[in-house]
């Protein structure tokens, strides 16, 4: 996996004066956060940042960058980024919080801390706000990036490269990546969305649409796409830039009868920097897909095929869990979706009531094990240049410790030992040892594994990166799923548990059960009798016993 580096040259005067009036300016601290927020690696659909380490060059460096950043970003009322430094009462709680994928923080602000050692898979950013000079040191940076992460972007969608921003000139020093180029990729769900709301406000001043139904829908759309410009902070740079278009859309009047330039304006300028705060992923990418299959119908476009394919098939799955009461309340709706009749009467004003019906209920597909069969997008920017940073050195070889671990065992998943690990069969001491004389002769030395994992005993490292076939962590729960007399909430929370299993290759602790995504909607306490609680608890053990525990 190879890193991309974005730097941001600087000149004159004394270094170390330089470096300090450089970190600690508020326009040059801003314009980095500003650089991360629009240019990092996202998730969620593309509407929120990746995990992300900005390594700060000390303390104080570390807090301002905090507060600048709640400043320019108050919708994330403070918890999106921290700073995590040694001597913070807190610090171990954030890094395990910002550990798990869903859970804030996702920018960690570090000192030090999180230079080496840390294992987060899902980390796809890493800003160089500091100057490092140890070629050791700055390449175990790097090799926070490094971990694979499979489905990081969505299903099939595995991390393939991580980013590099890099504003104190250390890829020049270590003569590497003098020029870097790249950016997000992907258009985010809020800029997709936002884009689809203004060409329906437009498509819908036409007189064909002048009835009262449809000048209702058009009028809540305009009145989402004022919410969103109004929301625009003005003290952040992108703001600034485009400030002309936010002081002309701000206003009720600008939306009377959109221009075709009004469109392209609203669409170019102020799509990419509005945000929805809305945190339901899969809600808004049902409503990517029906504002699409709106477009799609009054444009004569061929998508609309596809759409059509995609609610029906939304449809079929909604019907098949009628046990849950907030889909059974919408079963009218549900069970016309695929019929003749609703296609042949069906348009704007129908569609729209379907987004706003059943939005809210596409979460209740996700639970589907490896066949789910969620919503996808995949909206791609126009790439107007992309280049990578010129070949190390001999002397920099990136290929560290961890990155060697990782890739023997994906590529030797046949291994009898990582077989086991897979299938959940208990090993034997010779599986034991051969793993041994895998991870601490052939790959590297017992120094390098415990300066890389401490003291996390083989089996569990090899599950962890190796993961659990899917299959066989059923077959640790088939009691439970093919319980007949379980209730539909009971399944879901039994499926939840399976897919954290396939996906982490054991629960740590069964105390995770009672922290997310196991609390909600219902906890594990509330759902379970104490019979069943005890024979989960029991099951979830023994899958990590057994990447421990050696017999024979």
């Amino acid at each position: 996996m190879k890193p991309i580096a974005v730097s941001l040259k600087s000149t004159g005067r004394s270094l170390n004066i330089l470096i300090n009036d450089f970190i600690f300016n508020q326009s040059t601290v801003d314009t980095v956060l500003e650089d991360l927020m629009i240019k990092g690696l996202k998730v969620a659909g593309g509407d929120r940042l990746g995990k992300t380490i900005i390594f700060a060059q000390n303390k104080m460096h570390a807090q301002y960058i905090i507060e600048r950043f709640n400043k320019l970003y108050p919708q994330y009322h403070g918890s999106f980024a921290k700073r995590i430094v040694c001597d913070d009462s807190y610090a171990q709680t954030l890094i395990i919080d910002f550990k798990i994928a869903a859970r804030d923080p996702h920018i960690a602000v570090s000192v030090d801390m999180l230079d080496t050692g840390i294992d987060v898979p899902e980390i796809l950013n890493l800003v160089f706000f500091k100057r490092v000079r140890s070629k050791i040191k700055f390449w175990q940076m790097i090799g926070r990036g490094t971990r694979l992460c499979p489905n990081l972007f969505g299903e099939d969608q595995h991390k393939t490269h991580f980013l590099i921003f890099d504003y104190l000139g250390n890829f020049e020093f270590f003569r590497t990546n003098k020029d870097g180029l790249t950016g997000s990729e992907t258009q985010s769900l809020s800029e997709a969305i936002f884009a689809k709301r203004i060409r329906l406000i437009h498509l819908l001043q036409q007189s064909a649409f002048i009835d009262a139904p449809y000048q209702e829908i058009r009028s809540s759309l305009i009145q989402t796409v004022l919410s969103q410009i109004n929301a625009l902070n003005p003290e952040l740079v992108s703001v600034k830039l485009q400030r002309q278009y936010v002081e002309k859309y701000k206003q009720q009047e600008a939306f009377t009868c959109l221009s075709d330039r009004d469109k392209h304006d609203l669409t170019k300028y102020l799509a990419p920097i509005v945000y929805l705060d809305d945190t339901d992923e899969y809600a808004k990418r049902f409503d990517n897909l029906m504002y699409g299959l709106m477009i799609a119908q009054i444009e004569g476009l061929g998508q609309f095929q596809k759409g059509k394919k995609e609610l029906i098939n939304i449809g079929i799955n909604l019907s098949k869990r009628m046990t849950i009461a907030q889909i059974k309340e919408k079963v009218e709706l549900i069970t016309t979706i695929g019929t003749d009749e609703f296609w042949k009467t069906s348009d704007s004003v129908t569609f729209e009531k379907v987004r706003v019906e059943l939005r809210g209920l596409i979460k209740f597909l996700v639970d589907e094990g490896p066949n789910k069969n969620p919503i996808y997008t995949n909206l791609k920017d126009d790439i107007l240049m992309v280049k990578e940073g010129d070949p190390l050195d001999p002397a920099y070889d990136f290929t560290d410790y961890k990155v060697k671990v990782n890739r023997y065992i994906e590529q030797h998943k046949d291994h009898i030992a990582i077989h086991k690990l897979r299938n959940n069969i208990q090993l034997t001491s010779k599986d034991y040892q051969s793993l041994e004389h895998i991870l601490t002769g052939e790959l590297g030395t017992l120094e390098d594994y415990k300066r890389e994992y401490q003291d996390t005993p083989f089996g569990l490292l090899v599950r962890k990166i190796a993961k659990m076939e899917y299959d066989a962590a059923v077959a640790a729960f088939s009691e439970f799923i093919n319980d007949q007399s379980l209730s539909q909430s009971q399944i879901v929370f039994v499926k939840k548990i399976v897919n954290h299993i396939v996906q982490n290759g054991y629960i740590e602790s069964v105390s995770e059960l009672m922290k997310p995504p196991f609390d909600k909607p219902q906890s594990f306490i509330k759902l379970f009798d104490s019979a069943k609680q005890k024979l989960i608890v029991e099951a979830v053990t023994s899958i990590k016993d057994n990447a421990i525990k050696v017999i024979g």
